[in-house]
């Protein structure tokens, strides 16, 4: 009896050590988005020059990489995309100074198909996390607004992390945020027209049957007109680099 009791006692002593090593990698994340992510994108530079702040962003994504298969599906979902988002931030980084996410790799477009990112001892692309773990489990189209591909035309990236208990607000917040910009939809009000983010076009079977337009309104102040024929916008590839500095020092 003496020796069940000691081995409980490890085990919530465990327990208690993860949640609390969980809660410091969360919160070291949540602190370096806030340093280096603006409005306007990401301060890049900042970051490259701060060599203990890319090691902190590297032990997140080690941490992000441990959830275990147990969790609740909101804390998978967000996990997920902190994942997503984080991991590209660390490719960002090794590479930086570049231009765009595409010259990462030997082929345009590779850094999405690279196997570079652990999970649950597997080792998983950007896309399979993306599309196989995120929409195939959770077919939610708002994840689309919430992952990051580091580029001009994506929506944005959220300067907090998510967390299962505040998603449903997060996912809202992002999707209401590209849903009011430029990167969403343009309008021709003269030749009555519109034309909406490729994201509408590669990803049409998530927001079927919707018009692109009535999709939006529903987290617009302001409605968009349904065109019955619109056109899809030039996607920007280039970096998501902020015109804002930190203020952060080398170490």
């Amino acid at each position: 009896m003496r020796r069940l009791g000691t081995i409980k006692i490890w085990g919530l002593a465990a327990l208690l050590l993860a949640l609390n090593s969980a809660h410091a990698s969360i919160e070291r994340y949540a602190q370096l988005l806030q340093l280096y992510v603006h409005s306007d994108g990401v301060d890049y530079a900042g970051w490259k020059a701060n060599a203990a702040d890319r090691e902190k962003l590297d032990q997140v994504v080690r941490w992000l990489s441990e959830l275990t298969a147990n969790s609740s599906p909101a804390q998978q979902k967000a996990h997920l995309i902190n994942l997503y988002n984080a991991a590209m931030l660390q490719a960002v980084l090794e590479h930086y100074p570049i231009d765009s996410v595409r010259s990462i790799g030997l082929l345009p477009f590779s850094i999405f198909k690279r196997k570079f990112i652990r999970w649950q001892g597997a080792s998983l692309s950007l896309d399979q996390i993306e599309k196989e773990r995120l929409l195939k489990t959770f077919p939610d189209p708002r994840i689309h607004f919430a992952v990051n591909c580091a580029s001009r035309s994506c929506p944005p990236l959220r300067n907090t992390p998510f967390n299962a208990g505040q998603l449903e607000q997060q996912l809202d917040e992002q999707t209401r945020l590209f849903a009011h910009s430029q990167a969403a939809v343009e309008l021709d009000l003269a030749n009555d027209s519109s034309a909406f983010s490729k994201l509408f076009k590669w990803y049409a079977a998530d927001f079927a049957p919707d018009h692109p337009a009535d999709y939006l309104n529903r987290y617009r102040t302001d409605l968009l007109p349904v065109h019955p024929h619109y056109d899809w916008i030039a996607y920007d590839w280039s970096l998501n680099v902020s015109s804002q500095q930190s203020t952060a020092r080398k170490p």
